[in-house]
């Protein structure tokens, strides 16, 4: 794992920098947002459990001695029920690229994925909850 100088892993944000990150997504996304679900808005974020991450984490880790890390996709949920239509963010395992670029990782496309995390409270609710 890659770690910055004080032992945090690569990519540790500041809370502001989080709040700055939503608040250009709604700048940018705003008006298509408030179209989406008929008018009332869709999911701004996925909730996923430490132990659910962690069951997922570990299961990859036995069953793709490659995995090298986790994809996150947004994806839109067609199930019926309160999530129907709305965006949802699912993980895949990634490995290593057979190329010979470094910094390139392919999904383990026979992988199964995380979903199903819980939506925002409300769904169209920005950073923080």
């Amino acid at each position: 794992m890659e770690q910055t100088e004080n032992g945090l892993p690569k990519g540790i944000i500041t809370s502001t920098e989080a709040k700055v990150l939503s608040d250009e997504w709604t700048n940018l996304r705003k008006e298509a947002n408030d179209k989406a679900q008929g008018g009332t808005g869709d999911n701004r974020s996925s909730w996923y459990s430490l132990d659910d991450l962690q069951a997922f984490i570990n299961s990859v880790k036995e069953k793709y001695e490659t995995a090298n890390g986790l994809r996150f996709y947004l994806g839109v949920n067609k199930d019926a029920g309160k999530g129907n239509g709305l965006t949802t963010i699912f993980m895949v395992p990634t490995e290593p690229s057979t190329e010979d670029d470094d910094d390139l990782n392919t999904d383990i496309t026979d992988a199964d994925g995380l979903d199903r995390g819980s939506n925002g409270h409300p769904p169209i609710g920005a950073y923080p909850q």
